[in-house]
């Protein structure tokens, strides 16, 4: 009975049932997954060629504002990890300051020196947290204490 039927012509139909299986399949449970795929590969092309064609001000103006705030959130995680950085480093001078009974200008020159490394923490809102830092550090340690007038040298020692 199955005599007539070739190894070629075998495969062909089982590949053209495995496709429409896995095509039902997909487009049944996977249908929003596949749509937002195409429709990731397809936008940034098409769409910035649309709004070039048809002068559509207000979409560049909205994607132009989404970059831009993408750019101000990874700043503010850089700044983060320079300021998980530092705050590595001063604990680590600090104690070290207070080891080896550092003099109060060589204190403040070490910590200055370990600022300096971080121009752009400066005027940051993560300096208010750094002087507290360094001020509960030099309780913790007893090392030398700085004024408030001390600290904001300190910073203005960095450029």
């Amino acid at each position: 009975m199955f005599t007539n039927i070739s190894w070629a012509n075998y495969i062909f139909v089982v590949t053209l049932l495995l496709a429409a299986w896995y095509l039902f399949v997909g487009m049944r449970f996977y249908s929003h997954d596949l749509q937002v795929l195409l429709a990731r590969k397809r936008k940034p092309n098409s769409q910035a060629a649309y709004d070039e064609f048809t002068g559509d001000e207000r979409k560049l103006s909205e994607r132009s504002e989404f970059t831009a705030e993408q750019i101000k959130v990874s700043e503010t995680e850089n700044l983060f990890k320079e300021a998980e950085q530092l705050t590595a480093k001063l604990k680590e001078a600090i104690a070290d300051a207070s080891s080896k009974n550092y003099n109060k200008e060589e204190f403040t020159f070490l910590l200055q020196l370990t600022l300096k490394e971080y121009p752009n923490l400066k005027s940051s809102p993560f300096q208010v947290a750094i002087n507290n830092l360094i001020i509960s550090e030099c309780e913790k340690y007893g090392a030398l204490h700085l004024s408030a007038e001390e600290q904001v040298m300190l910073w203005n020692e960095v450029a």
